[in-house]
């Protein structure tokens, strides 16, 4: 769940995570020469989810996971089409 960081806080954090594991494959590509794109920017739905989940990993109410399911089988039938 969101905490008093917000939004903000909560992207940054995403950002980093994404930061962290590009660095963790391109470490274990066992090139030398490692050049790191900055990961893309978050996606909103995927914020909207991330700030409406527990610690553990699951959604604040039954209504929250209703809405997540149907965000997400949009955005995944708009990227089909």
């Amino acid at each position: 769940m969101l905490s008093h960081g917000g939004y903000d806080y909560l992207e940054e954090k995403l950002m980093e995570d994404k930061k962290k594991k590009q660095l963790e494959k391109a470490s274990q590509s066992g090139s030398t020469n490692i050049i790191v794109d900055p990961p893309s920017p978050i996606r909103l739905h995927v914020k909207w989810k991330m700030a409406r989940m527990k610690k553990y990993g699951q959604l604040t109410s039954k209504v929250a996971k209703e809405i997540a399911n149907r965000i997400i089988s949009e955005f995944f039938m708009s990227v089909v089409i």
